[in-house]
């Protein structure tokens, strides 16, 4: 069954492939023909979960993430198969992404506020007040662990106080916790005027190569491929309006390598770099295209380095094209930063 299903997905991803989404005529086709069938979809997954075959649930969830049609319930069974398959980190996660899109289910909250009693998605009391205060508002609208998001806290801060010359970069949104977070600690501590510029697709990961796996598992078979992590433009903003931020941050729309070479002369000099791209192509975007920029005393903060082999692989080809050598510190087993003033030549590394 999977086999067929996958092969009408095939098919259904070269109709999309050939229309505007955004004309009439795309829309037309995605309400007529796509939703239907991630419908009948999530039918065939319930009948999944019931049966306790919570990894092809989650392959058929998966699968549908991959064509960027939100359907209500769909992040509601990738949950539930993720709770099946003893992980509820993740379905915390899902669940997040549920309500992002369909606000009102009541099933995805309740789902969530169970698991948060069992001390999943949880704010941990072990930070300072200001830092703690921030994380709830911004815990939402975040998929980025406490321990990374602490240090971007803190690194942001040490930039503006500082007051190291430059703008903000973040590259991988998500629904925007981070980027709002960013741009609190440039309101509050920042001495000049800068900008968060906050890139993603606001439409979920791109296809990952044949280098994004961790362990030995590819990114599609994980949960966390093609379409996840999805949220829409609207989420930043609405994190941004509650922290009252709104007019630090500067969203940019589109892939990576798109958009990072278009915007980069209205970036400037860059003098904090949160780069959350996961995936190996996304990674060398960013660098390719922002290193150069990086004041001689930016901070860079790496959030997947330890945990996808292609993030890790970018970075260290793109060290080794150039010569040099990251002095990179760890933030906890997957997260790493580094200070441009501490790169070295490779050969004193």
């Amino acid at each position: 069954m999977l086999q067929r299903i996958e092969q009408s997905f095939e098919t259904v991803r070269r109709i999309l492939a050939g229309v505007d989404r955004n004309s009439p005529q795309g829309a037309s086709i995605v309400e007529s023909s796509v939703r239907p069938f991630l419908v009948d979809l999530a039918a065939m997954t319930e009948q999944l979960l019931q049966s306790g075959q919570y990894g092809d649930a989650l392959r058929l969830t998966s699968l549908a993430k991959t064509l960027r049609v939100p359907v209500a319930g769909m992040d509601l069974l990738r949950a539930q198969a993720f709770i099946g398959l003893q992980d509820p980190p993740s379905a915390v996660e899902a669940l997040k992404e549920e309500l992002r899109y369909t606000p009102d289910s009541a099933p995805a909250r309740e789902m969530l506020e169970k698991l948060k009693e069992l001390g999943f998605g949880t704010v941990a009391g072990r930070y300072g007040e200001e830092f703690a205060e921030l994380l709830a508002q911004i815990k939402p609208y975040t998929m980025v662990p406490e321990a990374r998001l602490h240090s971007l806290f803190r690194l942001a801060r040490r930039v503006c106080t500082t007051d190291v010359p430059g703008n903000f970069v973040e590259c991988g949104v998500a629904a925007g916790g981070s980027s709002a977070l960013l741009a609190a600690v440039v309101r509050r501590y920042s001495t000049r005027e800068r900008h968060v510029y906050s890139f993603d697709t606001f439409e979920g990961m791109p296809e990952p190569t044949a280098e994004d796996v961790h362990g030995d598992v590819h990114a599609e078979e994980t949960g966390w491929g093609t379409g996840t992590c999805a949220a829409p433009e609207e989420s930043l903003l609405a994190i941004c309006s509650e922290l009252g931020v709104a007019d630090i941050v500067r969203p940019v729309k589109g892939l990576f390598g798109e958009t990072l070479p278009a915007a980069r002369a209205e970036v400037g000099e860059v003098a904090f770099l949160h780069m959350d791209g996961d995936w190996y192509e996304s990674t060398r975007d960013i660098l390719q295209n922002l290193y150069d920029a990086l004041h001689p005393q930016a901070l860079v903060q790496a959030d997947d380095y330890g945990f996808w082999r292609g993030c890790r692989k970018a970075m260290e080809e793109f060290q080794a094209e150039r010569g040099i050598r990251f002095s990179l510190r760890p933030i906890d087993n997957d997260g790493v930063w580094f200070d441009r003033a501490r790169v070295t030549a490779a050969e004193e590394a």
